[in-house]
């Protein structure tokens, strides 16, 4: 048997006993493993037997998961795939760079003088393939291989990066349209304007896409024997730069070299991923490689259209912070993008709306099921939108839905957003979009569309709406069809509510004339004079500041400014009194308007906060409103008293239409129940209060029945009962059944009856239900309902504004189904 050198020069067979000794104390550390030489001897003699020298020495082999899968020509430099080293003889014997005699030369580059490990540069992830591709679909693809498997392929025409199959790149090669003549080159087998998959392979090699293997240095371990020195390097790291593994890591490479008893072997180069941990001593970490491995090379097929997609972050990024689509066809962008996720294709401005409406039809999923937990009933809300401009021509319906949950938490969630007024022709030009038709669009359509797609047909229990909508004709058909399918409870009592700050903005503007003929021109005077003295203007910027009223912005609404004017003008009068800014006759004036937009500012502020207060707290807000007029309307000033009566005028008339919903949620608060609605009434109307309490009681009376009769229905009680009475004419239990029925009411005569709770300011009317849920079942029930009803369909912010909530300008372009997927997207991400 032919015996192998060991490097220290002893023989494999029957070494010295010195060397023995010495060998088996030259434990070396390779790879994150303890190997001892006749271990390491036979992992060497795999790697590189001795029979195999002479061809190694003309290749530089390289490592992938464990195996050797290519080889570099030392001449040529071109990478061979690996299958045996008959291939490698083939290319010896036809290498063109290959001189008479290259013996020197490898020596001279395998040099023991050098204390550095040779650099070796590795290609683009995809040039990391064998040159053998039979197939002449591969003419025009360049094939990408991960972690040492074949994984895609990229067109060499459009850029565009495929799954590896045969079937796919056949029908990309035919829709190709940046392919010039991929009829004739794929069916005729024309291949000289195609590159060689050799020459792409190379051609990747460019300098933003190399990934080099830096030289680095390497501590060496001295290990003396009795004839030679060893040299055994405990660890070689080169870091690939710029060539992203799966997962976005960059890879490393663990590089090891032995001296032998004839010079200097190079062991090959293993390429690992840095997310690839060094096997453990007892080898256990070999298997966790490759299963992470096969792992990330999944991720990697599939990181287009993943989740993790670069282009999902970027779709999330458009709705939250409103940024045009057309930020994925910025070069810059793509560049970036490019960096990040070699894998990634580019994006068009079609890809990403494709990505936006993925990402909406993910998240509706999600809020469905977040609304379809919950046993109770809907309260809605709608508003008009319009795009961002000088003339906007085209009005937007936006639907919210308002519940509270399972854990007593109130939730507002936009469900739908459509157009409300048909598109016009200037919107058909601009965004090549088909007319929507009138089945489509208004306040009907739009909202019944919701109610279905939503499964909220049983589930709705009022309609919030701004003016608009309210008075529209579409709004009451729909009532009038939900009525008649019994899918509002007491008959839509509840159902098509006017937004207290929409009454509140036109209760001022019937009194603009009169407003601003009353303190229009002391305002004016006032600031004139602060312009004109700089004494001044440093005056009104300390009042300013020690003011918490928040400025209103630019696009506020008239009255909004004017009630701030007022607040400086009287602050400024307050502090700085030897001024004299206002006369008296002024002031009788200024104080009695700026008392009423005062209370108008903080009840919107109250009752369209983005927290969405419950709505126990609507009644007293409300109340506000009606006592300022009350008291202003025994002023002195008769111009005050003539512009409050038609204050009043305006304010009763919604009084008169919205008492009852505004009393239901406050008989349900314990503080103050029946006694407290009672209590208010008969002081405002005297006798006329009977004929208001008297609607408020049959109408609690009248939910209460209804809601336990559905908890009836759901027990079964009621079809027992029915099936009961059917077997006999005459039912000897009918005395009993007609007891249970006065029994009915008694949850609600027990809770009304109760002592109230004493006021808290820190009192929580959600969490006062949530604790007597078992005590009063159904009141509960009608409590998580009622209390999530909004008073208005707008958010503070909003309701101050002259216009309405806006969609930006560049968005207002798009569909109408992109439209929504990106404000209802920002609102449930938000």
């Amino acid at each position: 048997m032919r015996r192998r050198s060991l490097p220290g020069g002893s023989a494999m067979g029957n070494p010295g006993k010195h060397e023995k000794d010495v060998s088996m104390k030259a434990m070396v550390k390779f790879d994150g493993a303890h190997i001892s030489p006749r271990k390491r001897l036979k992992n060497q003699s795999k790697v590189a037997p001795e029979e195999l020298q002479p061809i190694w020495e003309e290749f530089q082999p390289i490592y992938l998961n464990g195996k050797v899968q290519f080889a570099d020509c030392l001449h040529c430099h071109n990478r061979l795939g690996y299958n045996g080293n008959i291939f490698l003889r083939r290319h010896l014997k036809t290498c063109p760079a290959k001189p008479e005699s290259t013996s020197a030369e490898v020596t001279e580059w395998m040099s023991p003088q050098d204390s550095c490990l040779p650099i070796v540069t590795i290609d683009d992830i995809s040039s990391v393939s064998p040159l053998k591709w039979r197939s002449k679909i591969w003419e025009g693809f360049t094939p990408i291989f991960v972690e040492g498997k074949l994984q895609g392929a990229e067109c060499i025409h459009c850029h565009k990066r495929l799954s590896k199959h045969g079937g796919h790149l056949n029908r990309h090669a035919l829709a190709c349209s940046k392919r010039h003549g991929h009829d004739q080159s794929h069916h005729k087998g024309n291949r000289s304007s195609l590159p060689k998959l050799k020459s792409r392979v190379r051609d990747e090699s460019s300098p933003a896409r190399k990934a080099q293997i830096t030289k680095c240095s390497s501590k060496l371990r001295r290990a003396s024997s009795s004839s030679v020195i060893t040299y055994q390097p405990i660890q070689v790291v080169a870091d690939l730069l710029s060539l992203q593994a799966p997962g976005g890591t960059k890879c490393s490479s663990k590089l090891r070299r032995a001296s032998s008893s004839s010079g200097i072997t190079y062991r090959p180069i293993q390429v690992v991923a840095d997310h690839l941990s060094l096997p453990a001593p007892d080898g256990t970490g070999l298997k966790k490689q490759k299963t992470s491995s096969m792992t990330n090379a999944a991720a990697i097929s599939t990181r287009k259209f993943g989740q993790d997609s670069p282009y999902q972050d970027i779709a999330r990024l458009i709705t939250l912070h409103g940024y045009p689509l057309s930020i994925v066809e910025n070069e810059d962008m793509r560049r970036i993008l490019k960096n990040i996720s070699p894998m990634t294709n580019k994006v068009s401005l079609s890809d990403m709306e494709e990505h936006l409406l993925a990402l909406f039809q993910k998240k509706k999923i999600n809020v469905k099921d977040e609304i379809a937990l919950t046993s109770q009933r809907i309260s809605l809300s709608a508003s008009i939108w319009t795009h961002d401009g000088p003339e906007p021509t085209v009005n937007y319906l936006c639907l919210t839905a308002h519940f509270i949950t399972e854990d007593w938490k109130i939730h507002r969630l936009v469900i739908k957003f459509g157009m409300y007024s048909p598109t016009n022709l200037e919107r058909i030009i601009h965004c090549k979009e088909a007319c929507v038709p009138e089945s489509e669009s208004g306040s009907y359509n739009v909202i019944w569309d919701a109610i279905r797609d939503w499964n909220l047909d049983q589930k709705i229990l009022s309609l919030t709406s701004v003016g608009e909508i309210k008075n529209d004709a579409n709004t009451l058909k729909l009532k009038e069809m939900l009525i008649k399918k019994r899918c509002l409870p007491i008959r839509g009592k509840l159902y098509n509510i006017a937004c207290v700050d929409d009454m509140l903005n036109s209760v001022v503007s019937d009194g603009r004339s009169y407003i601003l003929f009353l303190v229009g021109d002391i305002v004016k005077d006032f600031f004139g004079a602060c312009a004109s003295s700089s004494s001044m203007q440093q005056q009104l910027l300390e009042v300013i500041s020690q003011m918490s009223l928040k400025c209103p912005q630019e696009d506020a609404k008239w009255w909004h400014k004017l009630y701030f004017r007022l607040e400086v003008v009287l602050q400024f009068n307050k502090l700085f009194p030897a001024a004299e800014v206002l006369s008296p006759e002024d002031m009788t004036a200024t104080w009695p308007i700026c008392k009423i937009l005062r209370t108008f500012y903080r009840v919107i502020e109250v009752i369209s906060s983005p927290s969405s207060p419950t709505a126990n707290v609507y009644f007293s807000e409300v109340w506000k409103v009606r006592t300022v007029l009350q008291e202003e309307a025994s002023n002195d000033h008769a111009e005050i008293v003539t512009l409050v009566m038609e204050m009043q005028e305006a304010f009763d008339e919604y009084w008169q239409n919205s008492y009852v919903w505004l009393s239901i949620p406050v008989v349900l608060d314990p503080r103050f129940k029946m006694s407290f609605i009672q209590f208010r009434l008969q002081r405002a109307y005297s006798a006329d209060s009977l004929g208001y309490l008297s609607e408020i009681h049959d109408t609690v009376q009248e939910l209460f029945d209804e809601y336990y009769n559905a908890t009836e229905q759901l027990s079964g009680v009621r079809l027992l009962r029915s099936a009961a009475l059917d077997t006999a004419d005459n039912d000897p239990l009918e005395d009993w059944d007609e007891h249970l029925n006065c029994q009915m009411s008694s949850e609600l005569d027990d809770y009304l009856g109760e002592v109230l709770v004493p006021r808290k300011d820190d009192f929580d009317i959600l969490k006062w239900w949530m604790e007597h849920t078992t005590k009063y079942p159904t009141l509960a029930a009608i409590a998580r309902d009622v209390l999530a009803m909004p008073a208005s369909a707008v958010q503070s912010e909003a309701a101050f504004s002259s216009s309405r909530p806006v969609i930006p300008k560049h968005q207002s372009t798009l569909s109408i189904e992109t439209i929504e997927a990106l404000v209802c997207s920002r609102d449930w991400m938000r």
